[in-house]
């Protein structure tokens, strides 16, 4: 089946007018494909609220994930939902990525997982003697090779801070 092709410029779809974003992300989920940014600059006032942030962005910019609190550089257009991001231009790399990279020992802490609920995709999981639940995301632990994971697991992580409080970062890898 043959695609159409615009033979004239009154054929071609309007290019969607961009604002240019300077901000951070405020928080993504990439189980969920989407997490929203805040920005702290735009070239056009009339663009107010958050810009969502959509994993087909990253993807495309070459990354999967993007840190809370990462610095972003982005276009942005108006569409019928809000404000949605439309190209990267730059941003600040996922630091357990560039960690990875630099050949960086993690420090490892055991957890146990308390919860974890699939559909939902998250837990928590507790330090020994310490009763304080801990945000696990579900990519984590696929990333660490955990696809079915059942409350007692003992695993070793490595902790973060989030703006709501301590979370697992990195999970090791699953052996055998």
């Amino acid at each position: 089946m043959a695609k159409a092709v615009a033979t004239s410029e009154s054929d071609m779809p309007a290019a969607e007018p961009v604002v240019r974003v300077i901000g951070r992300v405020k928080w993504f989920d990439s189980a969920k494909g989407y997490g929203f940014i805040v920005a702290d600059s735009t070239s056009d006032a009339a663009l107010t609220g958050d810009v969502m942030l959509h994993v087909s962005c990253l993807r495309d910019y070459g990354e999967t994930y993007a840190d809370e609190d990462a610095r972003i550089v982005c276009d942005a257009v108006q569409r019928e939902r809000g404000w949605q991001t439309a190209h990267i231009i730059e941003m600040e790399r996922p630091r357990a990525v560039i960690a990875r990279e630099k050949g960086v020992d993690f420090e490892y802490t055991p957890v146990t997982l308390k919860w974890f609920n699939r559909t939902r995709g998250y837990g928590f999981v507790q330090r020994d003697g310490v009763e304080i639940d801990i945000f696990v995301h579900a990519v984590a632990l696929r990333q660490a090779g955990y696809e079915d994971i059942e409350p007692g697991t003992r695993i070793e992580v490595v902790l973060g801070k989030g703006s709501k409080g301590e979370n697992v970062t990195l999970v090791k890898p699953r052996q055998g």
